[in-house]
């Protein structure tokens, strides 16, 4: 066990010691936070930020996509799209969430052309 020290304001500064608990991390305290640069291979319209939105909500994730100075998140459909992502442009992912890597797969797959437009 660790010992904190406590001062008691009196005339002698009595010095007693305090027992503090120790806390060990426990499994599944983690953030979840992972961070990607990719390159963007088409553009990223409406419909591609929309995909994004939904991969967002069925992952239970958190996604924020940065490009240069302007960046947005998985909230507002209308500041992924402001970004004005085209082909061949580099982007900074970053994920927060359990389902991390379930949702980079897919927006991977979005961001990378893979998917096709239906």
């Amino acid at each position: 066990m660790k010992f904190a020290y406590k001062v008691i304001k009196t005339k002698n500064k009595k010095v007693e010691k305090v027992e503090t608990p120790v806390i060990n991390p426990t499994i599944g305290t983690s953030t979840g936070t992972v961070s990607f640069i990719l390159v963007a291979k088409n553009t990223l319209g409406f419909r591609e930020c929309a995909a994004i939105i939904n991969i967002a909500k069925e992952t239970n994730c958190k996604i924020k996509i940065a490009s240069g100075k302007k960046s947005g998140t998985s909230e507002s459909i209308l500041s992924l799209v402001e970004l004005a992502i085209t082909a061949d442009k580099s982007l900074v992912l970053t994920i927060k969430g359990k389902r991390n890597d379930e949702a980079f797969r897919e927006i991977s797959k979005i961001i990378g052309g893979d998917v096709a437009n239906s």
